[in-house]
């Protein structure tokens, strides 16, 4: 097991293509990271409603 990498790809790139989907227009939601003028990161889920 020595040079083998211990990330799934198959698993990571099957839930990369099961993104969530916005309930109004059918879309993908994107996922960003937003800094606050303070310094806080926050995560947003941004699509059509946004």
């Amino acid at each position: 097991m020595a040079g083998k990498s211990k990330t799934d790809v198959a698993a990571r790139a099957g839930n990369k293509n099961n993104a969530k989907l916005c309930s109004l227009c059918g879309n993908k939601v994107d996922v960003v990271m937003s800094v606050t003028p303070t310094g806080k990161k926050s995560m947003r889920r941004l699509c059509c409603s946004n």
